[in-house]
Formats: structure tokens, sequence, C-alpha cells
């Protein structure tokens, strides 16, 4: 039982460190997208575009991470 908890607190841990890493890469990911927003209103579609779908693929990543995650403290789930 001591083992279990032990791997519960660990996974923990790494889960809140991952969910952390995440918010800040959110942040990133919602100022490129407000970028690329802001050269597509000023006629620069080209690059605007650009930081948009650089901005999509990081939610994308924090999402598959988050995911996963959330899946390895799952194992340990307290019973």
């Amino acid at each position: 039982m001591k083992d279990e908890k032990k791997n519960y607190m660990l996974e923990k841990q790494n889960y809140i460190r991952v969910r952390d890493r995440n918010r800040k890469i959110g942040l990133a990911s919602m100022i490129l997208l407000a970028i690329g927003l802001g050269l597509k209103y000023v006629d620069m579609a080209d690059v605007g575009e650009n930081f948009i779908w650089l901005g999509v693929v990081m939610v994308i990543y924090i999402f598959g991470s988050n995911m996963m995650a959330r899946s390895a403290m799952s194992k340990y789930e307290k019973k």
C-alpha cells in the first residue's frame, strides 16, 4: 500500500508540473494566435497565417500532453 501511495504522489507531482508548463505554453499560443489575427487584419495575411498555424499546432500539443499526463496518473488512482 505504501508503494502505491508513493507512486500516486509522484505521478500527481508530474501531472501538476506538466499542467503548469502547459499553461505557460498556452499563454504563448494565445499570443501567437492574436499576433496572427492582427497581421491578417492589417493585410499581411501570408505572415499572419504562419503565426495562426503555429498557435494551432501548439494548442494541439498542449491537449495531447495533458491527456497523456492524465492517463499516466489515472493508473495510480486512489482506491
